[in-house]
């Protein structure tokens, strides 16, 4: 049904569907020899559903199988230009049936490659992508606004359609990053902790037992993690706050002088998440896909931060997370499950993990973020720190005045 409706739109007037059809379908049996390494050598040897060819009509098996990626091809696009949640009166099916079709399309085993799409596609390869887009926003998972697939510059044609949502969500927005603000209440610390390094190398020079493997912090060894979750963070005075995005290459740590600061970007849990995440994990443990498992790592950093319910009702209050799947405990269950036998990519958050080491083994910095964190974290904690100040000052006058009185 998609399938027909995407030809006659595309047909200048509704007699010239037949040969639309026939245009295209002849653009996927000319160009079967490229697009059949695409696929798995499964499909063409074997294969049971193709055996009956003959009594559906088709000459040969390759033409069967060109007639069914037409067929697929076509409906896809139709799904990419009009799957929309509002209006959705093109699609003609129901609201909860539409949201199944959305998240079926983007299983790693219905992807259709890009070079076939763009065989049925009338129009510049650019729209495709345009279109492409479009359609994943409605998947909210990993994006920050409207306007955040527009600004994203697809240097390279994606696979297919799951590619491109990958690519957007491991979208590195490096001209934001040239734009921030500083943070000039970490600078200091910052600048500190650049002089404490900078001397430390001065003097191994000097003694001439310098190696940079030692000193450079992208060099050196992975750290070792000894935390555990959000709660421990907190009370070593990590506190968390929102980067207002959704992306995860916007993590960063900034030190201050007694607490410092972890950014987390924003993200959505309901009760497609594990689907979605769970879909793109398997995609990059695909064998023949050389990547550097971004969605592995980001999902293996939020398990080493969650482990408790707690953690994840620390952040719903600072509005990192939005908990749309039920209680924080389903949450917390939900990551440390995703996290089972996955191959992250250390290197990815290795700064950040080192950054936060350093705070967390940073005896003096815990001490005083647990001094602050017990005496000034609420108002009455700091009306008593400051009532039992002018007691204590008042019974030393008191003492002082009855040990010397006046004359």
């Amino acid at each position: 049904m998609w399938a027909s409706t995407y030809i006659q739109s595309i047909s200048s007037t509704h007699n010239n569907s037949g040969q639309t059809l026939l245009h295209l379908f002849k653009a996927i049996v000319d160009n079967f020899a490229t697009l059949k390494p695409l696929f798995e050598e499964e499909l063409f040897t074997n294969n049971k559903s193709f055996s009956n060819y003959q009594e559906q009509g088709f000459r040969t098996m390759e033409e069967k199988i060109c007639w069914m990626l037409f067929v697929d091809g076509c409906a896809l696009l139709h799904i990419l230009q009009h799957a929309k949640l509002d209006p959705r009166h093109e699609m003609n099916i129901k609201i909860d049936q539409l949201v199944l079709v959305m998240l079926d399309v983007l299983l790693l085993e219905n992807q259709l490659p890009f070079a076939l799409l763009k065989l049925l596609w009338r129009k510049e390869e650019k729209e495709l992508i345009e279109a492409m887009k479009e359609f994943l926003k409605c998947h909210h998972w990993a994006t920050d606004d409207g306007n955040n697939y527009v600004k994203i510059e697809i240097k390279t044609p994606p696979t297919h359609l799951l590619d491109l949502q990958r690519s957007i969500i491991l979208y590195r927005d490096n001209n934001n990053k040239k734009n921030e603000t500083p943070n000039y209440f970490t600078l200091p610390t910052e600048l500190w902790d650049w002089l404490v390094h900078k001397m430390k190398r001065l003097a191994q020079l000097c003694t001439r037992k310098s190696d940079l493997t030692q000193t450079d912090p992208i060099a050196q060894p992975d750290p070792m993690v000894t935390y555990r979750n959000i709660m421990e963070l907190k009370e070593a005075g990590i506190y968390l706050s929102s980067t207002k995005t959704r992306r995860p290459a916007d993590i960063s740590f900034s030190y201050g002088w007694i607490c410092s600061e972890l950014k987390l970007p924003e993200i959505i849990v309901d009760d497609t998440t594990a689907a979605t995440v769970l879909n793109l994990i398997a995609y990059e443990m695909c064998p023949d896909f050389e990547n550097d498992y971004g969605i592995c790592s980001y999902v293996s950093f939020l398990d080493s931060l969650i482990d408790h319910p707690n953690d994840v009702k620390a952040l719903r209050s600072k509005q990192i997370l939005l908990n749309s799947l039920g209680s924080d405990e389903e949450v917390a269950t939900l990551f440390n499950t995703l996290s089972t036998d996955l191959v992250p990519d250390m290197r990815i958050y290795k700064n950040v993990r080192a950054k936060i080491e350093k705070h967390y083994s940073d005896k003096g910095r815990t001490w005083l973020a647990l001094l602050y964190h017990t005496y000034f974290s609420n108002p009455w904690a700091i009306i008593a720190f400051h009532a039992a100040v002018v007691v204590l000052a008042l019974a030393f006058i008191q003492t002082w005045y009855a040990i010397n009185p006046p004359k």
